[in-house]
């Protein structure tokens, strides 16, 4: 597996909190949409997935995470979602290549360059997906990043 470091830049996105089976995901990146084409706003990136929990550690129905949706322009968080600013990170990227329901194997494998490499996790693994769909879920992406920083 290739793992490279990457510096983004910080991104203003439309988000909703889900709790719940990461399987679930793309049904909240659907009602997102929805919201969003509604009120007009302005979408102006892939989706991303922020994902706060270990799926190996965890209990299915208490995973944590995050459906947000690149915008640009003025948005006001009306309740059925929020808005917030994703800070810029030095992150370790990689791609996940294999069936989604193997995306633990990918994430292993960078988690283990991270520490192997003097460095720590500082913040939600992000997973970028290349289309909008209802089925979408870890492993299912076309970029994996993890924001790091140099161990302390």
């Amino acid at each position: 597996m290739d793992v490279k470091l990457d510096n983004v830049g910080k991104m203003k996105v439309a988000y909703v909190e889900l709790t719940g089976p990461y399987e679930e995901w793309g049904q909240g990146l659907m009602r997102l949409i929805s919201v969003l084409q509604e009120m007009k706003v302005r979408i102006s990136g892939l989706p991303m997935g922020l994902y706060y929990d270990n799926p190996l550690e965890t209990p299915p129905e208490k995973l944590r995470s995050e459906v947000c949706v690149p915008i640009s322009g003025r948005a006001k968080a009306d309740g059925r979602f929020k808005v917030k600013e994703l800070p810029a990170a030095t992150v370790a990227a990689t791609i996940h290549q294999g069936p989604p329901e193997k995306f633990t194997d990918t994430f292993g494998a960078m988690f283990s360059w991270i520490l192997s490499n003097g460095y720590e996790v500082y913040g939600p693994a992000r997973e970028t997906y290349p289309r909008i769909s209802e089925d979408l879920r870890p492993g299912m992406g076309i970029a994996i990043q993890q924001p790091i920083r140099k161990k302390q």
